[in-house]
């Protein structure tokens, strides 16, 4: 498997620093980067500080997001480098300090979170995927795909992924998201025992879309949250041609592809017949409906 999918490995390395470069306009170049004054921000060593970024702006002020998935945490000192979610104000921060946010889990490695699930939180690498809500005051979605269900420890643990909703103030209560996990289903590779979610997010106005590479025997799907409606879209196997190991979800992204009234949702199978293939589907009542798709060429 790929690094960021082996739910068993763990990695090293040095300090890791965010740049956050303005975009200036001059008479002569338009939109140029401003190399010369970066803002460098700094994380804990081994952390994967910076794996993934991204800008928010509330209430007048303007920050960057930080995660790094492989980060002990403050708040979760129980919990074996659950990862973490950093915010780093932009203006008014001489010392360029990032403070690592409350996603309000505890400090138990363990939870109950449902009948036949048991949370582990050990080496989930939460922040491993960002998004922001494409809205003003918009919210934000943190993953962590590592996370998994240990209710059937004996038998099989299940990284079912795990991604929290966090609001646009940047505290206050977060809601959870465990999109793969269904009552009493235990099998690893079976549907969506082992389905990883979460190690690719993007956020609409109401819809929240996560990847799942690992789902059916790495064949890979989309789950697709609505914020409204508090319910997901469920997207048919049978409509995608994808083999077992082809990755679907790994990479996510929507859009207006298709039409200025209809969100569309693109995602990558890149292990797709060893060259790759890209799908993009629609919303049609509670389902996603193939409208296209492209193959890539062998390299």
């Amino acid at each position: 498997l790929p690094d960021r999918m082996a739910p068993l490995r763990r990695h090293k390395t040095g300090v890791q620093n965010v740049f956050y470069v303005y975009l200036s306009i001059s008479v002569a170049y338009s939109y140029n980067i401003d190399l010369q004054h970066p803002l460098v921000f700094r994380g804990p060593n081994s952390s994967f500080f910076g794996y993934s970024v991204l800008e928010h702006y509330h209430d007048n002020t303007r920050w960057v997001i930080v995660g790094a998935p492989r980060a002990n945490s403050t708040y979760s000192s129980s919990v074996h480098s659950p990862g973490a979610v950093y915010k780093c104000r932009v203006h008014s921060n001489p010392e360029r300090r990032c403070t690592e946010m409350d996603l309000g889990r505890g400090n138990k490695p363990r939870e109950s979170c449902g009948k036949t699930c048991q949370g582990d939180r050990d080496d989930e690498w939460m922040g491993v995927s960002l998004a922001r809500q494409d809205r003003a005051n918009g919210q934000i979605l943190a993953c962590a795909h590592r996370w998994k269900n240990v209710y059937y420890d004996s038998e099989h643990i299940l990284p079912h992924g795990y991604c929290s909703i966090i609001p646009p103030t940047l505290q206050g209560r977060t809601k959870p998201l465990i999109p793969c996990y269904e009552d009493y289903k235990q099998k690893y590779g079976e549907e969506h025992g082992s389905c990883q979610a979460g190690i690719a997010g993007v956020f609409t106005e109401e819809l929240v879309v996560m990847g799942a590479p690992g789902s059916y025997y790495w064949t890979g799907t989309v789950k697709v949250y609505n914020l409204t409606s508090d319910s997901f879209y469920n997207l048919n196997k049978e409509d995608v041609d994808s083999h077992r190991y082809s990755y679907l979800g790994y990479a996510v992204t929507a859009g207006h592809f298709s039409s200025p009234n209809v969100i569309d949702i693109a995602a990558g199978a890149p292990q797709h017949s060893g060259s790759g293939k890209v799908y993009i589907f629609k919303i049609d009542g509670v389902s996603l409906v193939k409208s296209f798709q492209a193959s890539g060429k062998m390299v």
